[in-house]
């Protein structure tokens, strides 16, 4: 079907030579993977198979040179099989599935890029089974259960902010660089660290001195306005009294702030 389908198929390669083989959305759809007629497909590079009814993933370690596997809109609920593409696989895409964990993924160690965004993962804990892939840049998870509750709740910013916790080498999340996702951190932290600054702030002078820098470093309402660990505000105003500065402007506070 697919060296017929002048759309997919446009040059009219045989199955067997081409590097990008397209049976998405097929009709009647897909239900099942045949590891053995795939194995056929020696030189494909990127397989296409999302927007079918397939519910498990077969071994394709017979694909040798598989780079990009797309399984979007499937009904997927589990990472079976990935041992045979773990030092091959840089690709998986199979946002809009049924996935509730992440256990697998650790085999694919060559895997620079997982979109699994909109599937039923509602622990943020299966998160950290992605720290095992040591080559992950990109990463898409919105739409999923823990997602949504933690931007409900706290906002999207919090839920990126945990997200670089659990993986701070990834280049983007989402959609969204990295870079620009930190410039957006900072941007909303903003309004909090001028409160805080105000609040050191004691004589109203616009800028801090030495004695209520050492004075804040005790103040635990400070953490809570900045909604950080005590210990990192601590660890962060001790930098600033030991760069020696006489007085600290809001602008040099902001910096240390988002670049420490």
């Amino acid at each position: 079907m697919f060296e017929s389908n002048a759309e997919r198929n446009p040059s009219g390669e045989k199955a067997e030579d081409a590097k990008y083989v397209k049976l998405y959305g097929m009709y009647p759809p897909i239900t099942k993977i045949d590891p053995a007629a795939l194995s056929t497909l020696k030189k494909c590079e990127q397989l296409g198979l999302s927007s079918n009814n397939i519910d498990k993933i077969g071994n394709l370690a017979g694909m040798e040179n598989l780079k990009i596997l797309s399984l979007g809109r499937n009904l997927i609920k589990k990472l079976d099989n990935m041992d045979g593409m773990g030092n091959k696989l840089e690709q998986l895409w199979i946002s809009y599935n049924q996935l509730t964990t992440f256990a697998g993924i650790e085999k694919l160690k060559t895997l620079r890029v997982f979109y699994a965004g909109n599937n039923k993962i509602a622990d943020i804990k299966e998160v950290a089974k992605l720290q095992e892939l040591p080559e992950l840049e990109e990463l898409v998870l919105f739409g999923n259960p823990f997602h949504q509750a933690i931007a409900s709740k706290d906002g999207e910013l919090d839920y990126v902010t945990k997200m670089l916790e659990f993986l701070p080498k990834l280049k983007k999340l989402d959609g969204i660089s990295v870079i620009e996702w930190k410039q957006r951190i900072n941007s909303g932290n903003e309004k909090q660290l001028r409160e805080v600054f105000q609040k050191i702030d004691a004589d109203g002078g616009g800028t801090l001195d030495q004695d209520e820098l050492k004075f804040a470093v005790k103040d635990p309402s400070i953490a809570a306005i900045m909604k950080l660990d005590p210990v990192e505000i601590e660890v962060i105003l001790f930098k600033i009294l030991r760069s020696g500065a006489d007085e600290i402007t809001f602008e040099d506070f902001c910096y240390w702030f988002k670049n420490t």
